[in-house]
């Protein structure tokens, strides 16, 4: 069967001056109910966390990140910094930071966000001089996801099979949830990057830890033995079209360089952290993407084996427990066991059996 071709718009669509005027009106009722509906479910996880150290996250506005930070904020009762780079106007990031920092505020919890590029030297400095001279020592995580979904040259453009589905106005993650929400299987273009492209991706998600860390390690704020160094990784098959195809997969790859040269150098415990596809604002921006987290999300959800956001990050805490990870921990068990069935599945699947192909994702959480 052939699949009609439709354009992936940022968001789903949204109309930019409606976005403006919904997340004015009610983005920060909508960030204070994430993080409460978080909290009601959250429990401590025994992280190893000494109380003069701090963590510091890079991204965490809209995410996996953002969800590792209530955990250990409220779960593990730990200091957390963190970077981010939203729009004031347009992005639900700065609700979310905003609620979180309040509610931690209340409870006497050590808590701080900047809104700014993690990638400037301006903004390293700042928030390594809010550091120095407080804590003993820092862990990193970074979950910077800011770079090119288009293919290397040599790959050409291509077309992959997608899902259209609608975005939530306030949350701006694909409204999964709602069969309503299904708007067409059909086929997106992938464009190839530009040397600008590729250059921008590697620099945020590739050698941004080292660049980070380097003047970390200067201030005396990573500690060898002791401080986790650590990147939010996604396990790409290597015929992926798209993630396996293009800068997406460089820039993993330098990541994953990066981690043996801070090894190396500054003696800190580097761990890869590999998380399934998730329902998140990013996804939605990678062709193919919510396809791959819809009917990957499904299968896991008939199994029993769906892991929300929250519980991912409260799984995240083994980063500072016995046993410590070495290298990698590997949160993605059961979504990569499921990929020969997405695949099956997949393969046969035609317009007409969507939504209710997915019928086990509503009404879900995520």
């Amino acid at each position: 069967m052939t699949l009609e071709t439709f354009k992936k718009l940022p968001l789903g669509g949204v109309d930019r001056r409606s976005l403006v005027e919904t997340l004015a009106a009610k983005g920060a009722s909508a960030a204070r109910d994430v993080l409460a509906k978080q909290r009601a479910g959250l429990r401590p996880m025994g992280a190893r966390i000494a109380p003069d150290t701090a963590v510091l996250i890079l991204g965490g506005s809209n995410g996996i990140t953002r969800a590792l930070a209530v955990q250990l904020l409220f779960g593990e009762r730990a200091a957390v910094f963190g970077v981010h780079y939203d729009s004031e106007k347009m992005q639900i990031g700065v609700h979310h930071t905003a609620a979180t920092q309040a509610a931690a505020d209340a409870e006497g919890l050590t808590c701080r966000f900047f809104n700014a590029d993690a990638t400037r030297e301006s903004t390293i400095e700042e928030v390594i001089a809010a550091l120095k001279g407080r804590f003993r020592a820092v862990h990193f995580i970074n979950g910077i996801a800011a770079g090119a979904t288009k293919r290397y040259a040599e790959h050409g453009p291509a077309q992959v099979p997608d899902l259209d589905v609608a975005f939530d106005a306030v949350l701006q993650v694909p409204d999964c949830a709602r069969p309503e929400a299904y708007r067409a299987l059909g086929l997106v273009d992938v464009e190839v990057a530009t040397d600008a492209e590729i250059e921008r991706t590697n620099k945020f998600m590739g050698t941004s830890s080292l660049s980070w860390v380097e003047p970390l390690a200067k201030a005396g704020l990573i500690a060898a033995g002791e401080s986790v160094v650590a990147f939010c990784d996604y396990d790409f098959e290597p015929t992926d079209p798209v993630y396996a195809m293009g800068p997406l997969a460089g820039a993993k790859v330098l990541q994953r360089e990066t981690m043996a040269t801070i090894k190396a150098q500054y003696g800190a415990r580097t761990v890869r952290l590999c998380y399934p596809a998730m329902c998140t604002t990013a996804i939605g921006a990678i062709p193919g993407g919510i396809l791959m987290y819809a009917l990957s999300a499904q299968i896991l959800r008939e199994r029993g084996e769906y892991q929300t956001l929250g519980e991912l990050a409260a799984a995240t805490i083994a980063l500072w427990a016995e046993p410590e990870p070495e290298s990698e921990l590997r949160l993605d068990a059961a979504y990569q066991a499921s990929l020969p069935e997405f695949h099956r599945r997949k393969d046969v699947l035609t317009p007409s059996d969507v939504p209710g192909c997915l019928s086990a994702l509503f009404g879900a959480s995520f």
